[in-house]
């Protein structure tokens, strides 16, 4: 996007917001949204208004010093990605990315932005979701959060049913349920809940399609 388009979108959600009264609140995406040429003078602009967002990037570009500055322009929760334990991840996703990962949620702990994780479930890492949690876990994260991968007609070969989907979603939320109920439960948190979202692409039988997990 240019900058002028960037503006123009900034003040339709303004405007829009004005009119049905409510607060502005932004969600911020790439690829790796730092890396645009005038991603640090939208940071201005949220400033500017008074305006909290998220961030859903990579680890690749974070440190203390670029945490620091995001949480002084409004950035409450930065998401990044986890699909599987070391070599599954790295199987999907850029070699390295997985040890970046952990390592930049310290930066962004550090900096007092709420962390989370995602996780796109498809059949190669549906069975790796109880030791992801564990993960998330052991490393603070705020939110976990996870979801069905849709395929195009080129990749059936990693498709999860829904019907799988929903055996996978039931038997983590019964399980992380169990453990907080466990004094000794490995997921065991002062707080959290367990957040299911219903999305139009899950089937009128699937349930729900999403899992979110969130520590507070």
């Amino acid at each position: 996007m240019t900058w002028t388009e960037i503006e123009s979108v900034f003040e339709n959600c303004r405007d829009m917001c004005k009119k049905a009264n409510r607060k502005p609140y932004f969600y911020i995406t790439g690829g790796d949204p730092i890396l645009h040429s005038r991603f640090w003078d939208l940071m201005e602009l949220f400033k500017a208004h008074n305006i909290a967002f998220t961030i859903l990037g990579n680890p690749f570009h974070l440190n203390d010093d670029v945490c620091k500055k995001l949480k002084y322009y409004g950035c409450e929760r930065y998401q990044l990605s986890i699909d599987g334990l070391r070599e599954t991840h790295y199987a999907m996703r850029k070699k390295g990315s997985f040890d970046t990962t952990i390592e930049k949620l310290k930066c962004l702990h550090k900096a007092g932005i709420r962390s989370a994780i995602m996780t796109t479930v498809s059949g190669v890492n549906a069975e790796k979701l109880p030791g992801i949690i564990d993960l998330v876990v052991e490393n603070k994260v705020n939110v976990f959060a996870f979801a069905r991968y849709a395929p195009t007609s080129y990749e059936k070969s990693i498709h999860l049913t829904p019907e799988k989907y929903r055996i996978e979603r039931t038997a983590i939320r019964n399980t992380v349920r169990s453990s907080r109920k466990s004094q000794s439960g490995k997921w065991k948190r002062s707080n959290y809940y367990l957040y299911l979202r219903r999305y139009l692409w899950s089937g009128r039988n699937s349930n729900f399609s999403s899992c979110e997990l969130a520590f507070l």
